[in-house]
């Protein structure tokens, strides 16, 4: 077969034309990938070799102004602010390249440049929290509180989770409670029961208790953990009154059953239907300590739902308070205490009893009579008078040690409808 020199020519050509294309093409994924390993380096050498290998890419530049600004050994603000600016040049809605930028013009005194990166970065993305909440930082900084209100507000919108550091910031600029409500804080449940316990926990007990009366007016449906932090600040700020208060409120909505509590009784759940365990004015206890095991049981009761069962293993002589409560009291004033106590096969002359004291004092101890041995609901009751300057008191569930101390106790109690009530005062006859 005879080839004709222009049929040749044609293959060379197209030959040529692709080998030069292969030839591009692999040059240039070749360059791209050393431009992307060299973008993941951990150097500044490997992060500018990226960016001279693909000088449009606007992440490379954004990752070397990372380095830059936050390079431990060599920070650069002003190299920084640079590459940052390079990435927003090539993207102009590098949302977070225009907030580095910012904050590194900040850094290097230029407010006015930070002030217009965060504007651009808020026009790239209105509904983001993040940039509202770092422009709104900014802006308490510059001292434009209105502004910055607005700013932090609208963060807090997109995430409520925001709300504790968004207070603590507001409250430094202005400690105008009502203005920090009306204009930083959307009324939401979320937003401020953070706030709450923030406050809280930073010891602002009167601004706590400011937002708690504003999130009672919304109605909320709460948890025990929505409260349980400013309920216990108050009680360690000796506040008992305004504890129990904010306990009855926060409970009251909350899904209970009915707590069978008598009028007059300082008791919470006298009758531990809550079934709650460990927090302010709930019972407390251990489900097994010293060879007591503890818990609430729904089989055998009195009068509500469940009682209190308290189990001895056979092998301990215990001396310890099994389960307490607390309760706010009238100083000076006569109390009368009962409570239900049964037993199954209680060993040792020293059961099951309760214990009455004055907390936060050198106050004596009430003991009521013991019950061991197998007894049917058995009723205990113990008169008590608080001492002066008394205003809580514990009640516990107690098992003293046997006179023997090598007696091991066994066998069951279960306990049921513990209350101490205001004696009636009596008044002479005339």
């Amino acid at each position: 077969m005879i080839l004709r020199l222009s049929d040749s020519l044609s293959r060379g050509l197209v030959l040529f034309a692709s080998l030069a294309l292969a030839g591009t093409l692999s040059y240039y994924g070749i360059r791209t990938g050393i431009a992307q390993i060299a973008s993941e380096g951990q150097t500044g050498r490997e992060l500018e070799r990226a960016t001279r290998l693909e000088p449009k890419n606007p992440e490379y530049w954004f990752r070397l102004g990372h380095f830059q600004q936050f390079n431990l050994e060599e920070p650069d603000p002003t190299k920084a602010a640079a590459s940052f600016q390079k990435a927003v040049s090539i993207l102009p809605s590098y949302t977070d390249a225009l907030l580095e930028l910012a904050t590194t013009d900040e850094l290097n005194g230029q407010t006015a440049e930070a002030r217009e990166a965060y504007v651009n970065a808020k026009q790239s993305y209105p509904a983001s929290a993040d940039v509202a909440w770092r422009y709104g930082n900014f802006l308490l900084r510059e001292g434009d509180l209105p502004e910055a209100f607005e700013e932090l507000k609208r963060a807090l919108q997109a995430d409520p989770h925001r709300a504790a550091a968004t207070f603590s910031r507001v409250y430094r600029a202005d400690p105008d409670i009502d203005a920090i409500v009306a204009n930083v804080l959307p009324a939401t449940k979320l937003v401020y029961v953070e706030v709450i316990a923030e406050a809280a926990d930073s010891g602002q007990l009167a601004v706590a208790r400011t937002v708690w009366a504003r999130l009672l007016d919304l109605h909320p449906d709460l948890t025990i953990s929505d409260f349980d932090p400013l309920v216990s600040r108050l009680i360690a700020a000796q506040d008992d009154d305004a504890a129990r208060r904010v306990w009855d409120q926060g409970t009251s909505r909350m899904t209970l059953p009915p707590l069978l509590q008598p009028q007059g009784s300082v008791v919470w759940d006298p009758s531990f239907e809550s079934g709650i365990n460990g927090k302010a004015f709930a019972w407390t206890f251990s489900p097994l300590a010293q060879g007591v095991q503890t818990e609430f049981d729904a089989t055998e009761k009195l009068t509500g739902n469940k009682s209190l069962r308290v189990s001895f293993d056979g092998k301990h002589n215990p001396n310890l308070d099994v389960a307490c409560t607390t309760g706010v009291v009238e100083p000076g004033r006569q109390y009368l205490f009962s409570g239900w106590i049964k037993s199954k096969e209680l060993t040792t002359e020293q059961g099951v009893r309760f214990h009455i004291r004055g907390i936060g004092t050198n106050a004596t101890l009430t003991a009521t009579r013991e019950v061991h041995g197998t007894n049917p609901w058995t009723f205990v009751e113990q008169s008590w008078t608080t001492e002066s300057g008394v205003h809580r008191v514990g009640i516990c569930v107690s098992r003293e040690p046997s006179d023997n101390p090598d007696v091991r106790i066994s066998g069951t109690a279960w306990i049921e409808d513990v209350n101490l009530a205001l004696k009636p005062m009596e008044h002479p006859r005339p």
